[in-house]
C-alpha cells in the first residue's frame, strides 16, 4: 500500500473511522458500552478521549486505514484498545501493523505490562493476538470477552521445582 505512515491520531480522523462501525451493537463491541449511536466523529472522539489516551493511526494517502488506543491501567501497564482496521483493507496485514505500532510505542513508554481484551467469537483477532506474543489471562466474561496479556510480561509461577 503507498503512502503508509504511522502518526497520533487526530479529531478529524474518526469522522471515517465513526463509518466504519455500521451499528450500535458493533460499535459497543469494538469501543465498549455506553456510547452514543448513531455516531459521528466528533462525538465518537469525545467519548472515546481521543484527546487523553495515547490514539494513533495508520494513514495512507492521508486517510486513516486503522487506529488504536493505549489506555493507561497503571504504573506501566498499558492495555491495548480499540482497534480496528477499515473494512476496505481487512485481511492485509493491516491489523497487525497497526498492533506492532501499539506495542511499541507501549515499550517506548516503558510498559512492563501489557493486556488487551477480546471477544472469543473473533477468532482472527485471537489468532493475531496469539502471534503477537499475547495469552489468555483469568476467566471469559459474561459478554464473552477473553482478557489477555502479553506473554514476556508473564511472571513463571510454575517456576516452583525444588
Amino acid at each position: 500500500m503507498a503512502d503508509m505512515h504511522w502518526r497520533p491520531a487526530l479529531p478529524t480522523d474518526l469522522t471515517p473511522i465513526a463509518e466504519w462501525v455500521e451499528s450500535s451493537k458493533a460499535l459497543e463491541r469494538w469501543a465498549g458500552p455506553g456510547l452514543s449511536w448513531p455516531t459521528d466523529g466528533p462525538t465518537l472522539w469525545r467519548e472515546i478521549d481521543g484527546g487523553g489516551l495515547p490514539s494513533f493511526c495508520l494513514v495512507a494517502e492521508r486517510e486513516p486505514v486503522a487506529f488504536g488506543q493505549l489506555v493507561i491501567k497503571g504504573e506501566r501497564h498499558y492495555h491495548l484498545a480499540r482497534i480496528i482496521v477499515s473494512p476496505a483493507h481487512r485481511r492485509r496485514g493491516l491489523g497487525e501493523s497497526l498492533c506492532r505500532r501499539l506495542l511499541a510505542e507501549a515499550r517506548q513508554r516503558r510498559a512492563e505490562h501489557v493486556t488487551l481484551n477480546v471477544f472469543t467469537d473473533n477468532q482472527p483477532a485471537i489468532d493475531l493476538y496469539h502471534r503477537l506474543g499475547f495469552v489468555e489471562q483469568g476467566a471469559v466474561d459474561t459478554r464473552g470477552i477473553q482478557p489477555m496479556q502479553l506473554r514476556q510480561f508473564v511472571t513463571d509461577v510454575d517456576n516452583t521445582d525444588l
